[in-house]
């Protein structure tokens, strides 16, 4: 769980794996950046809820690499999480980070699954409302659907987009047309119908009310579900679990695989045979299908993660013994500052 300062203002544990800024080609998907452009701050009509302003320090994951492309308005920032491959055939994921007022000109994709991962943002299709996007939120957004999806003016937005990479675009499509200042700066917005996180909970994604109590488990974990496995973008669904500190798992093994994308405390992963990783928020932690591993919280924070199980048509499950005690209590309280 975030730890909160004096003001009582949440602060949330940032990565610190490597920042080298990678530039990354997204094919046919339209989400490049433009190159930094010192435009007047634009501000759209906003509906009788105000957008939540966020500063880059306060999103729980950290920026990529800036992508330099005319295509986008302002400074956006991209980190491959997930590529898609043959070992665990997920679709490809990245994580989107928007500087203020920074946003995608119209564009159209193949099926893709856009989740708020910290700020404010807005996501609109063609002829519908701008709809605000806040921590938490899922949108799916159907192949070819044209739209566009940015920050709100006065806060950065981040977001985790998975989507299908093979998608071809029919003969004529429409060519990217840019989101201009004045079309944003009257953008008539309303708040997302589908939003699920209450206000109260402290998590980036709805904490399950009652907790799994299992002999595989240490303690109690928290499982919810944040899509399910019918979506556009045709990924196996994707979990949440909630670990209260001190709780772990048993060795065991996915027949399919899995990965795990951490987003709240501090957290361990650890595949047989290698070393125990220390998961930040943004840390992405992949288990091969088949390979014994564990994974869990700090003994200090609420630890959460989102799970996949990939190949889902390999449903095999295995459970093994857990670390001991003694094993756990040497387990390092942060990531070594040594160079992986």
């Amino acid at each position: 769980m975030r730890k909160k300062n004096a003001s009582g203002k949440a602060m949330k544990k940032r990565s610190r794996r490597g920042g080298s800024l990678v530039a990354v080609s997204l094919m046919s998907l339209a989400l490049t950046a433009c190159k930094a452009g010192a435009s007047q701050t634009v501000r759209p009509a906003q509906t009788e809820t105000a957008a939540q302003e966020s500063t880059l320090e306060e999103l729980a994951f950290a920026p990529g690499g800036k992508i330099e492309s005319d295509t986008f308005t302002g400074n956006a920032y991209i980190k491959p999480m997930v590529m898609n491959d043959e070992v665990y055939n997920f679709p490809q994921t990245n994580n989107i980070i928007f500087e203020p007022g920074a946003r995608s000109g119209w564009h159209t994709h193949g099926g893709m699954v856009i989740i708020g991962t910290g700020g404010t943002g807005y996501y609109q299709e063609e002829g519908k409302p701008a709809q605000i996007i806040r921590e938490g939120d899922v949108i799916e957004c159907e192949a070819g659907v044209k739209h566009w999806h940015g920050a709100a003016p006065d806060s950065w937005f981040s977001q985790i987009v998975i989507y299908d990479s093979h998608y071809t675009a029919p003969e004529g499509a429409e060519a990217e047309e840019p989101v201009t200042d004045e079309y944003y700066g009257n953008l008539e917005t309303e708040d997302y119908a589908g939003r699920v996180v209450t206000d109260d909970n402290p998590f980036m994604f709805q904490k399950a009310e009652e907790p799994l109590v299992s002999d595989t488990f240490s303690g109690p974990a928290y499982v919810s579900s944040i899509i399910g496995d019918d979506n556009v973008a045709d990924a196996p669904g994707l979990h949440y679990v909630v670990f209260e500190p001190g709780v772990i798992n048993n060795w065991h093994t996915h027949e399919g695989g899995q990965i795990l994308i951490a987003t709240d405390g501090i957290g361990y992963h650890q595949v047989e045979g290698g070393e125990v990783e220390v998961l930040y928020p943004g840390d992405v932690a992949l288990c091969p299908p088949g390979v014994k591993h564990w994974h869990g919280g700090s003994a200090d924070t609420e630890f959460a993660h989102i799970a996949v199980n990939t190949n889902p048509e390999l449903t095999g499950l295995e459970w093994f013994d857990r670390i001991s005690e003694e094993e756990y209590s040497q387990l390092p309280a942060e990531k070594s500052d040594t160079p992986q």
